[in-house]
């Protein structure tokens, strides 16, 4: 087997795509929640190259509390990138590490603004472990790779929607992407940083992942507590111990043997986003970033358990996709 090479795999923020490509997709996720907590976005920019070689580049944009979304379309020569760092421009817009600025005029919305992040946290990168991906991200053929740019970060700046201005200043804000070629067939995504303690935030995805012919279900989950991110990962030895689904509510506690991380999602108001199958954006999915989830950390000891924390976390995204009838609960 090939491992993927290059300098970009140690910098997953960085676009990982190349010139002419076929069945392949990248998108950044930026959400940004004001101080009020009554205004929350996700802006999603990216590339899609579907398998006959047709080509563009996209920025949706999703308000939370409306359950509304716009998807903006560009040609692909308008898209724009740096190989050293994240940096990347589509048209008049142009997004990287330290923010992003929007300059979107069209018949359906007229979005404007500007907005500075810093004191970003990202998924700890190592040299055999390269971001949330662990050793998965060397491998050539994954047909998703994830990765967490920043888990919780403050924010500065505002943005006009149609002519309406809203002041993100002292805000909080996410980060994360994903590219390759599809999205899994099944997968439970789940993530908020807004806890009644600041500083806490908590990613988890579980998916169905293809493997030389086979399949088997995988999870990355980061959980930042007290400025450090404890994983509970499928390469790191973790494992589920409680996975059900109901129609309003997921529930997923995963455990290593240290610790245990029992995460209670809620549903809200959805709308369909645009998803990649073969490189194309043609795929839909079901996503919501006004959820609840309640989190429960617990360090495990041979005689005794004791819980480092326990609390709500609001403005929470939670996507729930594909044949999710195939995942296997767990009791």
């Amino acid at each position: 087997m090939q491992f993927r090479k290059g300098k970009r795999i140690w910098k997953p923020e960085v676009y990982q795509g190349k010139g002419d490509m076929k069945r392949y997709f990248e998108g950044w996720y930026f959400k940004i929640v004001d101080k009020s907590e009554n205004n929350v976005y996700a802006i999603i920019p990216g590339v899609s190259f579907d398998k006959e070689g047709n080509t563009h580049a996209f920025i949706m944009f999703f308000d939370g509390i409306k359950a509304s979304m716009n998807y903006f379309r560009f040609d692909i020569s308008e898209f724009h990138y740096s190989k050293k760092r994240f940096q990347v421009r589509i048209g008049k817009n142009s997004f990287h590490q330290n923010g992003f600025e929007l300059n979107i005029d069209n018949d359906d919305q007229k979005i404007s603004g500007k907005i500075s992040i810093k004191n970003l946290k990202p998924w700890p990168v190592k040299f055999l472990s390269p971001g949330a991906m662990g050793g998965y991200a060397f491998v050539p053929f994954m047909e998703c790779y994830h990765a967490v740019i920043g888990f919780d970060h403050p924010l500065d700046g505002k943005i006009s929607i149609n002519e309406k201005e809203i002041d993100f200043t002292e805000g909080r804000g996410y980060i994360e992407k994903d590219y390759g070629k599809s999205f899994p067939s099944y997968y439970i995504w789940m993530q908020s940083n807004h806890f009644e303690t600041e500083g806490i935030s908590v990613m988890a995805s579980v998916a169905k992942i293809p493997w030389l012919g086979s399949s088997f279900d995988g999870f990355v989950v980061g959980f930042l507590f007290n400025g450090k991110v404890y994983r509970f990962t499928t390469y790191t030895g973790a494992k589920i111990t409680k996975l059900q689904l109901t129609d309003n509510l997921v529930t997923v506690h995963f455990q290593d043997k240290k610790y245990r991380l029992e995460l209670e999602a809620a549903k809200s108001a959805s709308v369909d986003l645009h998803s990649p199958i073969e490189g194309s954006m043609t795929g839909r999915i079901i996503e919501c970033i006004t959820a609840k989830i309640h989190a429960k950390f617990v360090k495990i000891s041979k005689n005794k358990e004791e819980i480092l924390f326990d609390g709500n976390g609001r403005n929470a995204g939670l996507d729930i996709g594909g044949k999710i009838e195939e995942l296997k609960e767990v009791s």
